[in-house]
């Protein structure tokens, strides 16, 4: 798919290679299904402007990035205590 997006935009190898700040090979690799790391993933699809795949990457009711930031960048480790209604 970012291949295809890739040459939808007109845009080689080298060109999204430099924007994205990989190199050549590693977007090679990508492209062929040869593996890569999450890292050169993101960073060519934010290059091609696809955002939206990276999001499609984790659960549907993942912790937004506000919600984890609220938190001070610490994991939910357990559940709210149950809160019992004053009169």
């Amino acid at each position: 798919m970012l291949k295809r997006e890739r040459l939808y935009r007109n845009l080689s190898q080298k060109v999204v290679s430099e924007r994205s700040g990989i190199s050549e090979s590693a977007l090679k690799n990508l492209e062929g299904g040869k593996g890569a790391s999450l890292t050169t993933f993101i960073q060519v699809c934010r290059t091609l402007g696809k955002d939206e795949w990276i999001m499609r990457l984790g659960p549907a009711d993942a912790v937004s990035v506000r919600d984890y930031v609220k938190r001070g960048n610490k994991p939910r480790l357990r559940a709210s205590a149950i809160r019992k209604e004053t009169r």
